[in-house]
């Protein structure tokens, strides 16, 4: 049994080496775990791609995707769970690149995933590091999915998730691919369609560094990216409400 990683990765520099190499080295000492790993590299401006390079240089189980052009977290993911289909992993797990997860927290999430035999499982993020606006967000999404589709989860839209190769086979991921957010369509799936699945923590870590600039919706710390959070929230609930119901489907 066999499973992908897919990371994305914009703008992260040295970061995404190092996170890339500490994601490897905690999955690779696990006896029960067995996972390639698909970076993506989406047409970063710095040297992330050169970093990524080296990583793939070093390890034999790493897959490269440099994207052409920027196609946003949610395309650049999605990606990655279509060549998981078509490469048969039977699991994938994403973790976003930006050194936020504890990797021995996700190995317990995805270890804890495969002995319960889950469809699907999400992470709870606790000691988030992101400022109040960030989280505001999140709590208004969560009332959003609740009331529209049932969705129980704590953060239906986090980047730390595991999901089986039936339950992807069974998505319309073609469909979702120019989603703001199809992670967070993806949960909605998950819970209209009640596949076998579950939450578990995750330890985050503080990752919030002065000089990033891999944020896509803006991290909260000046009027500026404020102003870009809102007027992505407002876009991702137009998604939400207008784009989400007419792809789900109950199977």
């Amino acid at each position: 049994m066999k499973g992908l990683v897919v990371v994305p990765f914009y703008n992260e520099g040295e970061v995404a080496k190092l996170y890339s190499e500490e994601l490897i080295l905690a999955f690779q000492s696990s006896d029960d775990i067995k996972v390639d790993f698909y970076l993506a590299n989406d047409f970063s401006s710095d040297d992330t791609k050169n970093y990524l390079d080296s990583i793939k240089n070093k390890y034999n189980n790493v897959v490269l995707q440099n994207n052409k052009e920027n196609l946003g977290h949610g395309k650049t993911v999605v990606n990655g769970y279509l060549y998981a289909v078509e490469n048969n992993y039977q699991y994938v797990i994403q973790i976003d690149g930006d050194n936020a997860a504890e990797p021995t927290s996700i190995i317990q999430l995805v270890q804890a995933s495969i002995d319960k035999n889950l469809d699907f499982s999400l992470a709870k993020r606790i000691n988030r590091p992101d400022k109040l606006i960030r989280k505001i967000i999140t709590s208004i999404l969560r009332i959003n999915l609740n009331f529209k589709f049932g969705v129980k989860a704590y953060d239906s839209n986090v980047g730390i998730r595991f999901m089986s190769e039936n339950f992807l086979k069974t998505a319309p991921l073609d469909a979702i691919k120019n989603f703001l957010i199809p992670n967070a369509f993806i949960t909605c799936f998950a819970y209209v369609n009640k596949f076998k699945l579950n939450e578990f923590e995750v330890l985050m870590r503080d990752n919030l560094r002065i000089e990033r600039t891999g944020e896509q919706w803006g991290s909260g710390n000046s009027l500026t990216s404020i102003i870009k959070l809102i007027r992505g929230s407002y876009n991702c609930f137009v998604e939400v409400n207008k784009q989400f119901p007419k792809n789900i489907s109950v199977l």
